[in-house]
Order: C-alpha cells, then structure tokens, then sequence
C-alpha cells in the first residue's frame, strides 16, 4: 500500500480558520461524494494545525510553511494515477481546490509507511516531521540509515517511547516520476523538498514537548538525529487527524 501526503497553503484571502472550516467541511463532503474517486481509495484522512500559533517552542525544528496534510492510501501507484484522472473528480474537484487552497504553494510526497511503534492508548496529537536529508548524503543513504540505524535508536529509547502512543515512518518512493499522468498531481503541484516524513501521536502538545525533551532523547537521540537530518530544511506539524474514509468525521460541528 502507498500514502499520498498532500502539504496544503491556503489562498491568500483565506484566514486559516475560513480554511480549515471549508477544508473540513464542503471540501471533505465532496471529495467522499466522488465514488468513482472513493472506488480507489484505502483511507483518506485530513490532518489539521491544531494551533496555528504554535511556532514550534520546545523543539529542535521551526513549524512548517504549510496549513494542513490530506493524506490518501492507495494500494497502488497505478490505483492513485487513475483516481485523480477520474474524469467527475477532475470536473468537480479541481475547481473546487481553487477555493480555498494555493495550488502553486501545494506539494505532493508519494510514500511508503513503515510502523515502528504500533497505536497504543487514543492519542490527541499527531506530529509530523517533514524531514529534509543531511547535506552530502544520497537518499538511498539518508532512507536505509532512518529506517535501520535511527528506527532502532528511537525504539529503544524507553523514556521517549513512555510518551508516544505510534510511530511511524512514511519513506518517499524514490522511483515515482508521475510519467504518464496529467492530473493535477504532476501538472499543477510540485514534489515536496523533503525527504520523508516522521510521524509520532502523543496525548498532547505539553505531552510531546516533554518526550523531546527527555534527557534520555537529549543524550540518544538528538545526537543522531544529526548523522542524516538537515534540522534548517527540516519543519513540523502539530495535528489533529480527522477520517474522511472509511469513517466520516468533522473538526467543526455543522
């Protein structure tokens, strides 16, 4: 199974609350209403900012230039090409984007997810990492050494581990070039700059400041952190994930 994550830049006009509403709302109601799209989806899930204020205080990474991560599983490459080239999701969909988000600021990452810590507890937060690679590495190094060298170390880490109820590592399919496909996905938005993306579910913000800040982390984990992660290029979100499918959920109550 693949994930398509989907880094999201309102309009401009927009306020980040008359965003994240019609994001939520009109936007999410008719993407699910598309079952021509939908036949091909796994699960859709909308990630929201849960304060925009939050510039990433307590942490090693600045919080990132984006509002939002739609993030849609597929079973396939093939199955996401042919989704977003649906003729009726083309014609209702694509126009609708233009409501509310800057196509031009939006990036794409065509991942794989890893688990490393399976869900334990009912997390409020989740923390995605959109990591950018060390300078004069190569991805294969950057990938193989996240996946074996610092899985390991962050599993292993028990302080830090206590606070994290999943930990996954969503790795970028290196191959993925969009040939073939001229959907919205290689014809108006751009790969991301980054490498891969971290993601962690705590209970709470306070809960995550604290886990980063664990002696144990500062001694074990910053340190190799630093073996293949860029920490200027790197950025965070603090979300709330919301289920469009299988299971429809609201952030805001209609």
């Amino acid at each position: 199974m693949i994930k398509l994550a989907v880094l999201l830049k309102r309009k401009k006009d927009l306020s980040f609350e008359e965003f994240d509403r019609y994001w939520d709302g009109p936007h999410g109601d008719l993407v699910v209403g598309i079952p021509e799209f939908t036949r091909h989806v796994r699960r859709y899930s909308q990630s929201h900012i849960i304060d925009p204020t939050y510039g990433g205080e307590g942490m090693a990474w600045k919080r990132a230039d984006f509002d939002g991560i739609a993030e849609v599983w597929f079973d396939n490459l093939d199955a996401m090409t042919a989704a977003f080239n649906e003729h009726r999701f083309v014609d209702v969909v694509g126009p609708d984007d233009r409501k509310f988000i800057d196509p031009d600021s939006v990036s794409i990452m065509v991942t794989q997810e890893l688990e490393k810590i399976p869900l334990n507890g009912k997390p409020g937060v989740k923390l995605a990492v959109v990591i950018k690679r060390r300078q004069g590495m190569t991805f294969a190094e950057f990938d193989h050494y996240w996946n074996v060298t610092h899985g390991a170390i962050v599993t292993g880490v028990a302080d830090f581990t206590r606070h994290v109820r999943r930990y996954v590592q969503s790795h970028v399919i290196s191959d993925y070039t969009g040939a073939g496909d001229s959907s919205k996905l290689t014809s108006q938005w751009g790969k991301a700059a980054f490498d891969g993306i971290a993601e962690l579910w705590f209970d709470s913000i306070a809960d995550m400041v604290a886990a980063f800040n664990e002696p144990a982390f500062m001694k074990t984990i910053a340190p190799d952190d630093e073996m293949f992660v860029d920490p200027t290029g790197t950025q965070l979100f603090t979300l709330k994930e919301v289920q469009k499918i299988p299971v429809m959920e609201k952030l805001f109550a209609t």
